[in-house]
């Protein structure tokens, strides 16, 4: 069952509607350290792609986005949270982060054990971000970059990241934006569009594709001469501002992606595609 959030007068009613039944979809249960993708088989390719500028959604896309709403880390305790092979460690370096107080977190064992030998003077451990294995008030800083999107349940991610930030400390955190990844595809005179619509006839009552609908995608990745397909779930800037808030977080700021100016000069087509419509989205939240 697919439910669509109307915000109102019920909204907090609706949201955990939406997300009961996106739960009841699941074939595997949060929490239980299960992945329903299998990142393990491609992590080592992942990370030679990111290390070689070779993932343009990142390189041009993403991390300036996370860039530009940084805060200074110096003398921060920072949790890394779905932290893949480690490279986010250099990221968090540039702004003052030392390498004695980061923790990185995955689910995936592969991923970790990568980060480990390419990252060896940081502390990594395989985890649940649904279930964190971290004491209250631990961490200044909790920094994550397109990982909470592959869980159903990101009301139980924002309440367990507030358990273990310490008062006062942020959450920094990247998803795909629902413009991008929700969209519909439609062929029109023999071409591909993405499209987020309906129908301007009141006599029709078509809808092309899913804003408002907290809902599971899955998306084939044309890398490395493999196809590989990821599952991950898309909800509106306003659904993940509410689950904040009922987390108890003051939310700072939010950020829709835009592709910056270098990305000219690599591939023109993506850079017109992806300055005026966002792939992702960020938040920067408060405890």
């Amino acid at each position: 069952m697919e439910t669509t959030i109307s915000y109102g007068k019920s909204d907090e009613r609706r949201i955990r509607w939406t997300i009961k039944s996106v739960r009841k979809k699941q074939k595997w249960k949060e929490g239980d350290s299960k992945m329903k993708n299998d990142y393990d088989k491609y992590a080592k390719e992942r990370q030679e792609r990111l290390l070689n500028g070779m993932m343009p959604s990142h390189r041009f896309v993403e991390k300036p986005m996370m860039k530009s709403m940084m805060p200074n880390l110096k003398n921060k305790k920072i949790l890394m949270l779905g932290c893949g092979t480690g490279e986010e460690c250099n990221l968090l370096e540039m702004f003052g982060a030392d390498r004695k107080n980061l923790v990185g977190m995955d689910l995936s064992k592969e991923f970790i054990r990568i980060a480990k030998k390419t990252h060896p003077d940081v502390e990594f451990i395989v985890g649940d971000m649904n279930s964190l294995s971290f004491k209250e008030n631990t961490f200044d800083f909790v920094y994550s970059s397109l990982a909470i999107h592959y869980s159903s349940t990101p009301d139980k991610t924002y309440k367990e990241v507030y358990r273990v930030l310490k008062k006062d400390g942020l959450f920094l955190f990247s998803v795909g934006h629902p413009i991008r990844w929700s969209s519909a595809h439609k062929e029109i005179d023999g071409k591909m569009y993405r499209i987020i619509g309906c129908s301007k006839d009141d006599n029709e009552s078509e809808v092309l594709g899913n804003y408002n609908t907290f809902k599971e995608y899955t998306h084939s990745f044309f890398s490395w001469d493999v196809k590989e397909k990821l599952s991950f779930y898309v909800g509106s800037p306003s659904f993940h501002f509410k689950l904040l808030r009922r987390a108890n977080f003051e939310i700072l700021d939010f950020t829709e992606s835009s592709a910056i100016e270098e990305t000219k000069a690599e591939d023109i087509n993506y850079y017109q595609k992806n300055k005026e419509l966002p792939q992702f989205m960020a938040f920067l939240a408060r405890k």
